[in-house]
């Protein structure tokens, strides 16, 4: 059985961009796992987003237009004033879980943390729910799953439904399916 021996953060992004080295966060959630199972949810959207390199493209999937709306829901920050809080609420050695958030998420947040000063102080290891689920189901003799299956059928085989299309590609929906996920793969019981 695995131990959870520190806080875990189900993390998720919505950027400007695929394109790590230029793109900007413009929606930011987090899920607190704290040792005791214990959870905080943080939502915010950077107001003063900088859309110079913008794509088109990334910012339809986000439904970047429709979804910025002050509605009292998230918390609207500026980009330095999101930097000062990722740095004081991923504590050091935290643990990021997520889809994809040592490739893409991760990168664009430590890229933020520079522009303003900080430096990214989570846990050099995220745990990726793609490889932990191809990892677990590749030791199984019943598997028949290949590198090609995508993040949401991974999902289905590990046990958690992929988020529906209203919640589907917004930070808090993302981050709500890597709990889930994480969980069917751990089979981790929590209060909530």
């Amino acid at each position: 059985m695995l131990r959870v021996d520190r806080k875990l953060v189900f993390l998720d992004i919505e950027a400007t961009s695929l394109d790590v080295h230029s793109a900007r966060p413009w929606e930011i959630a987090t899920i607190e796992r704290r040792i005791d199972g214990t959870e905080q949810r943080t939502w915010i959207m950077v107001s003063d987003v900088d859309l110079t390199d913008a794509d088109p493209r990334a910012l339809a999937v986000g439904r970047f237009e429709d979804r910025r709306v002050r509605d009292g829901r998230a918390r609207w920050l500026s980009e330095e004033m999101a930097a000062l809080w990722l740095s004081r609420r991923l504590t050091p050695g935290c643990t990021v879980v997520g889809s994809n958030v040592a490739g893409y998420d991760l990168p664009i947040l430590a890229a933020m943390l520079g522009r303003w000063g900080h430096s990214p102080a989570w846990h050099h290891h995220p745990i990726d729910l793609v490889t932990w689920t191809q990892a677990r189901e590749a030791g199984s003799p019943f598997a028949t799953i290949g590198l090609t299956e995508g993040s949401y059928e991974l999902s289905r085989i590990a046990g958690a439904q992929p988020p529906a299309k209203a919640v589907a590609h917004t930070a808090m929906g993302d981050a709500m399916w890597a709990r889930a996920w994480w969980d069917a793969l751990t089979e981790t019981a929590v209060a909530r």
